[in-house]
C-alpha cells in the first residue's frame, strides 16, 4: 500500500486521471492539488496506441503494416506521451507540489483506469465526470460514459471524486462495510485454524514413537497389562479425516460466517460482469 505515518497521521496518495489534451485536464488536476490537505499527488494516465500507422502521406493498420515501421512509430508516441506527462508535472511543481507520473499502456481509458486502481491499491481518486464544455451549474450526475463505467466498476474500497471544470459533480464513498468483515473472519481464522495446524510433524513423530517407546516398556515389565493396552487403542480413523474437529461453537460460526461472505462477493463479482 502506498501510504505513510507521518506524526500519528495517514498519508495517501491522490491520484488524478489525465489526459493527451493538457488545457482539457488541468482543471481536474487543480481541484485535485487545491483539496489533497497535504497528500502526495500522482497523475495517471492511460495510453491508447493508435490502431493506424501514417506512412508516406496514408495510413495503415498496425496488422499490416512493416514492423520496424511499427516500431519506430511507437516510439514517437512514447516519447510525445512523456512530453505530456512532463507538462502536469511542471504545473504541480509551479503550486509548490512534488507529484509522481504513472503511465499505463491500454485499448480501453476506462477499463485501463480500473485495472490500475485495482493493480495499485488506490484509495483516492479524481477523475473527470465530462468535459469542461458541457458543465453547468445545475449539473449534478455524471455525463462521461467513462466516468460511468469507473463509477460502478472501480473497487469498493476507493473513493472516487468526480470533477468538472474545476467544480466537484459527484463523490462515490468508499464502502469499507465489504472490508470489516473480511479482516474480522481473517483474525478468526489465524485464532481457530492456525493453531490447529501449526504443530510441527517432526515433533508429532517424535512424540508419537515416545508414546509408543513408553507402551512397550510397561508391557515389558507387566505382561499382564498388554491385553488391555490393546484393547484401549483407538481404532477410530476420524480424527485424522476431521483435522479440526474438537472446536466448537467458535469453529462452526467461522464455517457460517465465511460462506456468506464469500456468497456476498460471489453475488457482487456476477453483477459487475453482467
Amino acid at each position: 500500500m502506498e501510504e505513510r505515518v507521518s506524526s500519528g497521521i495517514l498519508e495517501e496518495k491522490i491520484y488524478v486521471a489525465v489526459g493527451r489534451n493538457v488545457w482539457k485536464n488541468t482543471s481536474n488536476l487543480i481541484w485535485a492539488l487545491q483539496n489533497s490537505q497535504g497528500n502526495k499527488i500522482c497523475i495517471l494516465h492511460i495510453h491508447q496506441p493508435s490502431p493506424m500507422i501514417p506512412v508516406l502521406g496514408s495510413k495503415f493498420e498496425v496488422s499490416t503494416a512493416d514492423d520496424e515501421l511499427v516500431r519506430v512509430y511507437r516510439g514517437k508516441e512514447t516519447a510525445k506521451t512523456d512530453k505530456i506527462l512532463q507538462e502536469y508535472l511542471s504545473i504541480c511543481l509551479k503550486k509548490g507540489v512534488q507529484a509522481e507520473k504513472l503511465c499505463f499502456e491500454m485499448d480501453s481509458i476506462e477499463k485501463g483506469i480500473v485495472q490500475m486502481i485495482q493493480r495499485h491499491r488506490i484509495r483516492k481518486f479524481v477523475m473527470g465526470a465530462a468535459a469542461d464544455k458541457h458543465y453547468s451549474m445545475k449539473m449534478e450526475d455524471l455525463k462521461s460514459k467513462k466516468a460511468k463505467f469507473v463509477c460502478e466498476q472501480a473497487p469498493a474500497t476507493c473513493q472516487i471524486h468526480f470533477t468538472c471544470k474545476g467544480n466537484l459533480i459527484h463523490t462515490r464513498e468508499a464502502r469499507m462495510d465489504q472490508v470489516r468483515p473480511l479482516s474480522a473472519l481473517l483474525s478468526d481464522f489465524h485464532r481457530l485454524v492456525l493453531p490447529q495446524t501449526s504443530i510441527n510433524p517432526l515433533q508429532e513423530r517424535e512424540s508419537s514413537s515416545n508414546i509408543s517407546s513408553c507402551k512397550s516398556d510397561d508391557t515389558l515389565s507387566h505382561p499382564e497389562s498388554s491385553l488391555s493396552l490393546v484393547q484401549e487403542e483407538p481404532n477410530d480413523s476420524s480424527s485424522h479425516v476431521f483435522p479440526c474437529s474438537g472446536m466448537g461453537l467458535n469453529m462452526m460460526s467461522f464455517l457460517i460466517n465465511s460462506t456468506k461472505l464469500w456468497q456476498t462477493f460471489t453475488i457482487q463479482n456476477h453483477k459487475h460482469s453482467e
